[in-house]
């Protein structure tokens, strides 16, 4: 994640009262705003098995919850491309009205 320039915080909880176990990863670009809390405890033979996993994109207050790291993945696939693709159109909006832009001043330098 470092090597993306993506900081991150890693946190282990173990509540009092109950059998489960939590593991708090907070991450962002430029600040801490998205967090992934994993609740798990331990079957018995010994492994681990998750419980659920509860997803805050930035700072959301409904967090999308997952019972498997599949379900997990595939939504940050999905979140992920529908990001890369909003951004192209940004980025291409952006372009079209700088060569718009440009367009008319050399037409003006020109007269």
């Amino acid at each position: 994640m470092r090597k993306n320039d993506i900081q991150y915080r890693k946190e282990y909880i173990r509540p009092m009262m109950i059998t489960q176990h939590v593991y708090v990863f907070k991450f962002g670009k430029h600040e801490l705003n998205n967090r992934v809390i994993i609740r798990y405890s331990h079957s018995w033979t010994g492994r681990l098995k998750i419980n659920e996993i509860d997803l805050r994109l930035h700072k959301q207050h409904r967090p999308r919850i997952f019972k498997t790291e599949a379900g997990l993945v595939d939504y940050l696939e999905s979140h992920l491309q529908s990001n890369i693709l909003k951004n192209v159109g940004h980025s291409q909006a952006a372009e079209d009205s700088t060569e718009d832009f440009i367009d008319d001043d050399d037409q003006n330098q020109t007269k």
